[in-house]
């Protein structure tokens, strides 16, 4: 280039200055860069900083160009540089926080951000950063506030507007979440992302249409936006309005897969392996509830994704050898991946699968894809040998990370809640990798070698549901924590009546299989002064759907809806546990029963109505009824429930009796350390590599 051959015929000219050859050096360096030599410009740059080392541009145009190299080390170092050099030069704090958030270091990132908009306060790209930090924090109403002003300031752009959108659905508030991914839609005409989010937010208000329309919308901006072609053949309803609506959305989605495999492969054909992994986040959540055999679909949709991103497997095709290149007889090195260690149900079930492993015998490694750290995670990170917070990280930044820690075993507790695990889930990142029952279906991925599940839960053909090899694991399979239980459960404060039967039926509506509505509708009708009480779902739309679902089958029992179901709004742990308390019993659903619910209501004593149905997933709250001797609380069919119904709600002394035996038969699910202890022992067995010996 003519700018580089002038700024080296000056360079060699006599006489200038070190601050003017400095100068010069960062012109030359600027059009190596433009280039695409960056190494050239970094070596012009660290010239020109040995002429002029107090010169903060000069650090801040290293840093940007060893950001560009993808060397986020380097380039925070000399934007820490620049800022000692310079404290107000806010467009460094910035370019700092960026490669701090680039080297996984969030919290250092905020501080970067904060240190930037405290200098420069009408500065709405630092806000935005910080907002979108904060988030990754944990820090909601912080980061709302930071997203705000940000939009506030610079009232043409997207990036805020986007970051509110994520934020909002994070909290539910799915109306709002829609208003800002439209709107960064419209102000990023060629951009595809708030597309895909406002359609993933459409589709969870049951807009499947609309969110069909809108997925279209994103393949028509870049036909290679790969998730697109994912939401318009994929999408499945949350309230199917009947049986026979489970049956058209099954074969839709059949339909898909058999239609997916060639598009995919067209417009993937000049991406990166790694932008091909980052563009197939999906996940099949819905499917599980449908009550079907999901292995075939499960298995060939976990196929199209294996063909699609097999190559990254290069890239960590060492970790089995470097894995059996550690000294032998060291500790097993065990890493667990999930956005859900939280206090939640993941964290819940599975926190002493983590803090129960033995230091000597195992090295444990947490990779935390969600958002903040809550006390349960710390908890978590106390025991971790490593933990990393990789909050909302995509796919591709998190399989160098995995694959680099040289894993023995690989443990996913859930796959199938958290759609970037799914993806990352097809990827081979250790010898051996295993999903749990967090979400209780199989992947149908050819990387997923074991399926970790309870004994107890499991019909005798469970080996045929899972395209896994199925390992079964005593007890609920977890040493699971007997929650703290308020001191009263007084109805009224609850906004329950003081009178007459309640059956709790606390699960999400989108787990109500249809055909549960007409038992419920008959339970009522068989018990005339019960009512059932249920939660409001994630959305108006959703609950509305529900109801009317509901009252149509209430109408052919002759029930009136208005006067027998009351619904409570969501709410905190500990008045959940209150509800649980105040109510007569609790009816399962047929199709997925309870599990964290169910260890809930048996935790304070209620009692639960069950139906063992085909599934693991349906069989769960029976293992847990069966585990403290009270199986008579599990049904035959339809009119052996509603004979125990109708005596839960009628015979007091014998709802008493087993609120009594249930209490004190607790520890037999709750607090037993049996199934953590065989879990490490199959972890030691199944997981230790073989050793390479030195011939001699």
């Amino acid at each position: 280039m003519a700018a580089i051959a002038e700024a080296s015929t000056l360079l060699r000219t006599a006489g200038a200055l070190p601050a003017e050859r400095a100068g010069i050096l960062c012109l030359r360096a600027r059009a190596h860069e433009i280039a695409g030599d960056a190494a050239a410009a970094v070596e012009d740059l660290r010239s020109a900083l040995r002429l002029s080392p107090q010169d903060a541009r000069l650090w801040n145009e290293l840093g940007v160009v060893a950001a560009s190299r993808n060397d986020p080390d380097a380039a925070a170092d000399a934007f820490r540089r620049a800022v000692a050099v310079d404290p107000g030069y806010f467009r460094a704090w910035n370019n700092l926080g960026n490669s701090l958030s680039t080297r996984g270091d969030t919290r250092g990132a905020a501080d970067a951000f904060r240190a930037a908009v405290q200098r420069k306060p009408d500065y709405a790209l630092a806000w935005a950063n910080l907002g979108a930090a904060l988030r990754n924090l944990g820090d909601a109403p912080a980061a709302e506030a930071a997203l705000q002003k940000a939009a506030s300031l610079d009232p043409k752009s997207s990036t805020a507007v986007f970051a509110l959108g994520g934020l909002c659905r994070d909290q539910g508030r799915l109306d709002d979440a829609v208003r800002h991914f439209a709107l960064a839609a419209q102000r990023s005409p060629a951009a595809t992302a708030a597309c895909l989010q406002l359609a993933g937010v459409l589709a969870e208000r049951d807009e499947l249409d609309e969110a069909r329309s809108v997925y279209a919308e994103a393949i028509r901006r870049d036909p290679t936006e790969l998730r697109g072609w994912l939401g318009m053949h994929l999408s499945l309803p949350m309230v199917p309005a009947d049986a026979e609506a489970i049956r058209d959305a099954r074969a839709r989605f059949a339909r898909g897969l058999d239609e997916l495999p060639p598009l995919l492969r067209t417009h993937a054909a000049a991406l990166a392996p790694a932008e091909i992994v980052d563009r197939l986040v999906w996940s099949n959540f819905l499917l599980a509830y449908h009550g079907e055999d999901d292995r075939p679909l499960q298995g060939r949709f976990a196929s199209m994704l294996r063909a699609m991103v097999a190559p990254l497997d290069a890239p960590t095709a060492a970790v089995g050898a470097a894995s059996r290149a550690r000294p032998a007889g060291g500790p097993l090195r065990v890493g667990f991946v999930s956005s859900f260690f939280r206090d939640g149900t993941v964290g819940r079930y599975f926190e002493h699968w983590i803090t129960g492993l033995d230091r000597e015998r195992f090295d444990v490694h947490v990779y935390h894809l969600g958002a903040g750290v809550d006390a349960l995670g710390q908890r978590l990170a106390a025991r971790a040998d490593v933990m990393r917070e990789m909050p909302r990280w995509a796919p591709s930044r998190a399989i160098p990370v995995i694959g680099g820690d040289a894993l023995d075993v690989l443990v996913y507790p859930e796959l199938g809640m958290d759609a970037s695990c799914v993806a990352l889930a097809a990827v081979r990142l250790a010898p051996l990798q295993c999903a749990a029952w967090g979400h209780p279906v199989t992947t149908g991925q050819p990387a997923i070698d074991v399926f970790l599940s309870c004994a107890a839960m499991e019909p005798d053909d469970a080996a045929s549901h899972y395209t896994e090899t199925l390992v079964c694991l005593p007890g609920i399979g977890t040493r699971y924590a007997l929650p703290a239980l308020p001191d009263s459960a007084d109805r009224a404060a609850l906004g329950l009546p003081a009178d007459g039967p309640l059956f709790l039926c606390p699960q999400s509506l989108f787990k109500i299989h249809p055909d549960d509505d007409a038992l419920y509708a008959r339970v009522l009708a068989a018990v005339p002064a019960a009512r059932l009480v249920l939660f409001q779902g994630r959305h108006p739309r959703i609950t509305a759907r529900f109801a009317a679902r509901l009252n149509a089958a209430c109408e052919r029992a002759g029930v009136d809806m208005a006067a027998r179901i009351l619904w409570l709004p969501q709410c905190g742990h500990e008045t959940y546990l209150r509800i649980n308390m105040a109510c007569t019993a609790m009816l399962d659903t047929t199709r997925w029963s309870g599990g964290n619910t169910t260890l809930d209501a048996l935790a304070t004593g209620l009692p639960v109505l069950t139906r063992p149905g085909r599934f693991m997933r349906a069989r769960q709250s029976t293992a847990m009824l069966q585990l403290l001797g009270v199986g008579e609380l599990v049904s035959r069919d339809d009119d052996d429930t509603l004979r125990l119904a109708a005596r839960l709600a009628g015979d007091t002394a014998w709802r008493d009796a087993l609120r009594a035996r249930i209490l004190a038969s607790r520890p037999r699910i709750f607090e037993d350390p049996t199934p953590v202890q065989a879990f490490a022992d199959w972890l030691a067995s199944a997981g230790r590599p073989p050793r390479q010996t030195n011939a001699g």
